[in-house]
């Protein structure tokens, strides 16, 4: 108990310390006192020698003859000298009697001013005593505290050890699989380099394939000139639909398009709301799909102007959002829904083929880029590539930012991608990587690319669309109007067959017809819609425009 002592030895000094000085004060206070009752007594005992005095004077004054002119006796004189000596002496003792009361008088107050400082100590003593009373009680809290902190340190550490041992077993197992993943990245490397390879043929396969078609459509088109009625019929082909009849698709080298004046045709597709829009390759048919899960199509008489239901398409779980044709057979139909998925259905028995699942969100568009090869773009920011065949996803990726539309470059897998976060991204079919990306000025809401694969037209939401030379990626050609606004993140525009018009849709209804040479508004096609134009479509030939909104209602449009 050190500070016990410590606490004992500081009280005594102190008590000393204060103790001695009072012990003088005092001292000289009692020395002063006992002067004082000294000098008191022989004050009253000079007075009383004083009065003895002056009656003996008297009575010597009276007792006395003097005669004329004779001084008075000695003893009258030594008597007068004696009390003028005592009154000497008592003027002294007075004046030492005043400056003893001064001096008590200081005494007193110093001895006051003592005792108040006593009693602060004594205040700050009992404060000091608490404090170490509270300090105790602390540093037993601290001490059990310690105690806690050290056992739970105790099994921390046991804990960081366990932990210490698991890590070393994990890191023996990432070692592991990195060498798997390497081994699996050198294999994957491998098949993708057979599968790009395989597509590189089936890519040259489509280009002659393409070319020899050409060549037969311009032998058949010089054979047959002088029977055209129309640009669009140089060339058929049988589709295989259950009614039989012969859907002609029109060659790319007569194509006439002309500027729609007026609606020949309005329909309702649904009972609720509409998304999207399409013409088949050949124009005689035209698909709707919207917010009913389903893709109705319809058959188109061009030369009546009358539009007829053919059949549905049913098996999607939520609103379809995007429909394609198959460019190649034309006997495959491709819708993508918000129901995380995409569906491939045959036009010739109706029948749902394939269902692609593995995006983790809606998937806003979808698009051939062969009749074995898809690809389709998500809400979840990634594109992903479908084989048909094997019905998988063969390759998947990765945006950053959600995919409104896309579009194909080539049948290897080179795509165009558009995004909410402003960029147009082009991508290379032998990675995963971009190639470059286009910045624009407000979210892209579709895309659209021309038959030669040199023009691209950009939707966004600043109201604009934008024509972008794709060799070297520049905006060639900005399209508005004061009445034109984008309102929604799934409004498409599209390009006319010959490229010289835009379209798309406003909000109020309306549809517009851009010239790409002058920029300048061509025709503007309203009162026949009421609400916002969600999707538009140009006909293959070139003759006809359709266009659909959001309350079910969708418009042909013609000379």
């Amino acid at each position: 108990m050190e500070w016990k002592q410590i606490i004992y030895n500081q009280l005594r000094e102190r008590n000393r310390y204060e103790r001695d000085v009072y012990a003088e004060v005092v001292r000289h206070y009692n020395r002063l006192i006992e002067n004082y009752s000294i000098i008191l007594l022989r004050c009253t005992e000079q007075e009383r020698d004083i009065l003895s005095l002056r009656q003996e004077n008297t009575d010597l004054q009276k007792n006395s003859v003097s005669v004329a002119g004779l001084p008075v006796n000695d003893k009258v004189k030594t008597l007068e000298n004696d009390y003028m000596k005592a009154k000497d002496e008592i003027l002294t003792l007075l004046r030492e009697r005043g400056d003893i009361t001064k001096e008590v008088i200081s005494l007193s107050r110093i001895v006051k001013e003592r005792d108040d400082k006593l009693d602060s100590e004594e205040k700050k003593n009992q404060i000091l005593t608490k404090e170490n009373i509270s300090l105790k009680q602390r540093l037993e809290a601290a001490k059990e505290a310690s105690s806690g902190l050290q056992k739970v340190n105790e099994t921390i550490l046991d804990e960081f050890q366990a932990l210490q041992l698991a890590y070393s077993e994990l890191e023996k197992r990432q070692q592991e699989l990195d060498a798997t993943n390497a081994f699996l990245r050198r294999e994957m490397t491998e098949k993708v380099e057979k599968q790009a390879n395989a597509l590189d043929a089936e890519v040259q396969q489509h280009q002659r394939r393409i070319e020899d078609d050409v060549k037969r459509k311009l032998d058949e088109a010089k054979n047959d000139i002088t029977s055209f009625s129309t640009p669009t019929t140089v060339s058929t082909f049988k589709s295989s639909l259950n009614d039989g009849k012969i859907h002609r698709s029109p060659a790319a080298d007569f194509v006439k398009v002309v500027v729609p004046t007026k609606a020949i045709a309005k329909w309702d597709c649904c009972d609720n709301e509409l998304h999207a829009i399409q013409f088949h390759p050949s124009g005689s048919l035209v698909a709707t799909g919207g917010s009913d899960r389903k893709i109705h199509i319809w058959e188109l008489n061009g030369n009546l102007g009358q539009v007829q239901p053919a059949y549905v398409l049913a098996g999607n779980n939520s609103t379809v959002t995007a429909i394609d044709f198959d460019n190649e057979g034309a006997n495959l139909i491709l819708g993508c829904s918000e129901d995380f998925a995409c569906r491939v259905w045959g036009l010739a028995d109706q029948r749902l083929r394939h269902t692609l699942t593995g995006h983790g969100a809606k998937v806003f568009c979808a698009k051939f880029i062969t009749a074995s090869l898809i690809a389709s773009g998500s809400q979840d920011r990634t594109l992903k590539l479908w084989d048909l065949q094997n019905r998988q996803c063969v390759r998947t990726l990765f945006a950053g930012s959600k995919c409104h539309d896309l579009v194909a470059l080539d049948a290897s897998g080179s795509l165009i991608s558009g995004h909410f976060d402003k960029k147009i991204r082009f991508w290379d079919a032998k990675n995963d990587s971009t190639k470059c990306e286009l910045q624009l000025q407000a979210a892209i809401t579709s895309l659209a690319i021309n038959r030669e694969k040199q023009l691209l037209l950009a939707c966004s939401r600043d109201d604009t669309l934008k024509l972008i030379e794709l060799r070297e990626n520049r905006v060639i050609q900005t399209f508005s109007h004061d009445d034109f606004k984008v309102t929604s993140d799934t409004v498409k525009a599209v390009l006319s067959p010959d490229c010289a018009y835009a379209c798309a849709g406003g909000n109020d209804g309306s549809v517009f017809v851009w010239n790409t040479t002058t920029g300048k508004v061509e025709k503007v096609l309203n009162k026949e819609h009421s609400t916002i134009i969600n999707a538009v479509a140009w006909h293959p030939d070139g003759r006809f425009l359709v266009s659909c909104e959001k309350q079910r209602r969708a418009v042909l449009w013609g000379e």
